[in-house]
């Protein structure tokens, strides 16, 4: 044998020992009497269901109304707008004329 499998046998034996002597300290004024027994909670199951259609609900209906508020309009496209500057350069460039003064 290994020297790791003895020390987890060794380990083992420890453990089952303490647990004997541990059992052995418990007696019948140790115990609880038994309970009776009783119905599990049903009631927090259909609240949960019943949450979660709502949720649902809600986020479907919040879709609908997103839907129907971005959706086309009716209405005719207006046209768009002119464009702030020229896209394309002017046809004819006449060169700069020089300043004229008037004689003093």
């Amino acid at each position: 044998m290994s020297r790791s499998q003895i020390r987890h046998e060794a380990i083992e034996d420890r453990l089952r020992e303490a647990l004997a002597a541990r059992a052995d300290t418990v007696d019948s004024g140790h115990l609880r009497p038994a309970r009776l027994p009783a119905r599990p909670r049903r009631w927090s199951l259909p609240l949960r269901r019943t949450a979660i259609v709502l949720l649902g609900l809600a986020a479907a209906a919040a879709c609908a109304l997103f839907a129907v508020t971005n959706g086309s309009s009716d209405s005719p496209a207006r046209p768009a707008g002119t464009p702030p500057h020229s896209v394309n350069p002017p046809t004819s460039q006449a060169p700069a004329s020089p300043a004229t003064t008037t004689g003093q």
